[in-house]
């Protein structure tokens, strides 16, 4: 097969992955938004579900060379009445928009500050309105927002060519 017949399938199968990816997303927004996605507050240990989080994510940001720094204090926490597992799905659309859209920065940053109980989680890619040619269409995001409604929390956003900071922290 030529080059140009090899390059045409890598693009064809980047496009399926991705229509792929906007349909699961599709689908968990209609699911949330319906109520028919089970929500099951909880007092969540924020430090250790966010340590959980970076932990899984760990490999997927070493093998893409995205140096972390990490401030998850080990003796103190805080709790929010959240969903375990919705907060892990914020955690993962986070964490996978660093590595398709911010990647080329090779940073990012995750902390709980226990004081201000809050998560932050930056890098230092293009930015949201920046962003790679691999740009979503916002549903994943879209789900996040309405899951931390859900949960009385919100994410602040702070972006530009720099980069991209989010603050998940109480209503």
């Amino acid at each position: 097969m030529s080059v140009e017949g090899q390059e045409s399938l890598t693009e064809i199968n980047h496009t399926i992955t991705r229509v792929g990816d906007l349909m699961d997303d599709l689908l968990t927004y209609t699911l949330v938004t319906s109520g028919k996605h089970p929500f099951d507050p909880a007092p969540t240990d924020i430090g250790r579900l966010v340590r959980a989080s970076v932990a899984a994510w760990y490999p997927v940001f070493e093998e893409q060379e995205i140096q972390l720094d990490v401030d998850l204090p080990a003796e103190e926490t805080f709790y929010w009445e959240a969903d375990p597992k919705w907060m892990t799905r914020v955690l993962d659309n986070l964490f996978q928009n660093i590595v398709r859209h911010a990647a080329e920065g090779r940073y990012a940053s995750i902390v709980v500050d226990v004081e201000q109980e809050q998560i932050l989680v930056a890098d230092r890619g293009p930015g949201i309105d920046n962003s790679s040619s691999m740009h979503g269409a916002g549903i994943g995001l879209s789900t996040c927002r309405y899951m931390l409604d859900k949960m009385k929390l919100k994410a602040d956003f702070v972006s530009n060519e720099k980069g991209t900071k989010v603050v998940i922290r109480r209503a």
